[in-house]
């Protein structure tokens, strides 16, 4: 596994669409990668592959609304489908008319989402360690998803269920700068996840696609991956033997020039 040296921690910058106000960084100069954080997450998911993408990529990171600093309240939809075309309106605000979307574990469903909603703009698309069309084990242990999805907003109900969330997810190594109102937007998204919405749209999907993934991710098991693989267009696919499910810390150098190539590849003319 390589990582740099330092990570990259760039200013945030705010835009707006018509729901509110969106948080992003934006580094580099060229054509755009657009990375889509996980549940929780933030664009510190993915400070490690920025140091490690070179200059000639515009790397733009979203905080999706309810983490990091994009307010719940710019979008509090939970569907994929609406999640992803917020990034939309993300790209149609910061004026990016083609894009290679990134997506990380939670945020790949998000990613493909975007891609069959616009084609045209999305020209190629990247996942890592990407949620599959079938529930993995630990969703599988959710029992009850969509009963806890509805909780959470229930007086004093609702307190106890983000609190269980924020110490389970902390369990399993969540960074201390998850929030307790991010822990109950991650209960309310994956309370609501569509698996029948994800696996029409990767079937509905023409767009150039790299995956990578790790064969010790211990969320992730490596048939999902497989199964998911097996349904998307073609494109380099990185099996890598270890990383966990933030490959894009240990693999950061091995990842971003994977990416970099992929992205002078399919920016078709992207224009900034």
């Amino acid at each position: 596994m390589t990582t740099p040296a330092q990570p990259s921690d760039p200013q945030k910058h705010t835009a707006s669409t018509a729901g509110g106000p969106f948080s992003y960084t934006d580094e580099g100069d060229g054509p755009v990668l657009l990375g889509v954080h996980g549940l929780p997450g933030s664009v510190r998911d993915f400070r490690w592959l920025a140091a490690a993408l070179p200059p000639g990529v515009r790397f733009i990171r979203l905080d999706l609304p309810g983490f990091g600093a994009t307010p719940l309240k710019t979008d509090p939809a939970t569907h994929v489908d609406a999640r992803g075309a917020f990034v939309l309106r993300a790209l149609e605000a910061l004026n990016i008319k083609r894009a290679v979307v990134l997506g990380h574990s939670m945020g790949g469903p998000v990613a493909i989402s975007a891609a069959v909603q616009d084609p045209a703009r999305i020209t190629g698309l990247a996942l890592l360690a990407s949620v599959g069309v079938r529930p993995h084990h630990v969703l599988r242990r959710m029992v009850g998803r969509g009963v806890l999805a509805r909780g959470v907003d229930v007086p004093v109900l609702g307190a106890v269920l983000s609190r269980v969330m924020f110490q389970s997810l902390r369990a399993v190594g969540f960074p201390p700068t998850m929030t307790l109102p991010e822990a109950a937007q991650t209960l309310r998204i994956v309370g609501r996840l569509d698996f029948a919405a994800l696996t029409h749209n990767v079937r509905a999907l023409n767009t150039p696609t790299l995956a990578a993934y790790a064969k010790d991710d211990p969320f992730i098991e490596p048939p999902i991956t497989q199964q998911l693989w097996e349904q998307l267009p073609a494109g380099p696919r990185l099996w890598l033997e270890d990383g966990g499910h933030n490959i894009q810390k240990g693999h950061a150098v091995e990842l971003g020039q994977a990416l970099a190539a992929f992205v002078e590849q399919h920016a078709n003319g992207a224009l900034r």
